[in-house]
């Protein structure tokens, strides 16, 4: 009989385990985010979700593109989870994959190295606590576009030799440090001692134009500085027509890449607000859609392991469609321009560049006729693997 009440008590707790680590394994496995383009009661598709647990509900709030509500996941009456669910309203996206020129000027100077000082004293090395890879974005108020105008305000006649207030980013985080200039004896100015740069230029590819605002995204991930890895916040920034010139193959350990040319005075295809995590952002001439098909909008919701296309533009001019099979996929919550792991399997394109190269990132993805994100990066052991980014972390941007 006690063998019998032991045997109970054990059951009895191994049940009520299993019942408590359920909402842990929920929680860990869904999204913050989703965007749905059905009914809120399709969500068990895929068995991502099961209405077990999904009530059919929203609080929603219309925008211009989306309706965004709330989704309460429950479990045995209690709330575990929530995710903000975005509607589409409208339901197709031009999909592009046209190559372009990218030019930024961003908001501060990006701090990229030290440069001695000579001064009546000796060689000054350090006339701050202002480190490599941040930002400099203001001092005493006055907003820095570049390294000339840091000599300007220094040296006006109110600043001159006096100790200043600087307004700087350290990994995307405001502080304010004291600088104290000195006084260059060659030049006759004073200075700081920091070698700085305020722009970044590169090739991509554009990832998607919305139908209704001409709004864009591309790239799928950052772009950072080339030494410091800072990521740019944008002042102002264009993007323009791009020939690509020649395609060197990657090998293992080390990368290809798409050798392109633009002007930046010529051939703007738009502008340039936002540089963020999942890709840059800002708005086209209407011009740009000839290079762009209509597809339906998709997302981590709609994202399968198995065969999949990529469409870039290997010359600069023509868009491709080209095979991939996605391998992995992530519904966790952590949000990364890594979401999901593809293979190339097309024979034509790993013959031409060896699989994916730099200059690639924003290649839209497309899965059962829905763009589902985009190419952020490729293996350096395996030229012919990549990561990708979901749609709906773009679009959030």
């Amino acid at each position: 009989m006690k063998l019998i009440k032991i045997l109970m008590g054990a059951f009895v707790c191994f049940f009520m385990g299993i019942v408590a680590l359920i909402p842990i394994i929920i929680n860990d496995s869904l999204p913050n985010t989703m965007i749905v383009n059905d009914s809120i009661a399709r969500l068990e598709k895929d068995g991502i979700v099961s209405t077990k647990y999904f009530p059919d509900t929203t609080t929603t709030t219309t925008t211009s593109n989306f309706s965004r509500g709330v989704l309460k996941v429950k479990y045995l009456g209690i709330t575990i989870k929530s995710i903000d669910i975005y509607k589409v309203e409208n339901d197709e996206i031009y999909a592009c994959g046209k190559t372009i020129g990218v030019a930024l000027q961003s908001k501060g100077v990006v701090v990229i190295g030290q440069n001695p000082i000579i001064t009546e004293q000796g060689k000054v090395l350090n006339c701050s606590n202002i480190n490599v890879g941040d930002i400099l974005c203001e001092i005493e108020g006055e907003y820095i576009e570049n390294a000339d105008s840091i000599i300007r305000i220094l040296n006006e006649s109110q600043y001159r030799g006096k100790e200043l207030v600087a307004k700087c980013k350290r990994n995307g985080e405001v502080y304010y440090t004291t600088i104290k200039p000195k006084l260059d004896k060659e030049s006759g100015d004073y200075k700081l001692g920091l070698w700085v740069r305020d722009d970044a230029s590169g090739i991509g590819t554009m990832t998607y134009v919305k139908s209704d605002t001409l709004e864009f995204g591309a790239l799928g991930h950052p772009i950072s500085d080339m030494d410091t890895g800072a990521i740019l916040d944008v002042f102002d920034g264009q993007i323009y027509k791009c020939s690509v010139l020649s395609i060197v193959k990657g090998t293992r350990g080390r990368a290809g890449e798409m050798k392109g040319i633009f002007v930046q005075s010529q051939n703007a295809l738009g502008k340039v607000q936002k540089n963020t995590n999942f890709g840059i952002f800002g708005t086209v001439n209407s011009d740009v859609l000839q290079y762009c098909k209509k597809v339906k909008i998709g997302g981590r919701q709609t994202v399968k392991a198995g065969k999949a296309t990529i469409l870039c533009s290997l010359d600069g001019k023509n868009v491709e469609e080209f095979d991939i099979e996605i391998i992995k996929t992530s519904f966790k919550g952590k949000k990364s321009n890594k979401s999901l792991v593809f293979k190339v399997t097309d024979k034509d394109l790993i013959e031409r560049t060896g699989g994916i190269v730099q200059g690639m990132s924003g290649s839209p993805i497309i899965q059962n006729g829905r763009l589902i994100g985009a190419v952020t990066h490729v293996f350096l052991n395996d030229s012919t693997k990549g990561f990708g980014v979901y749609l709906d972390l773009m679009l959030e941007n």
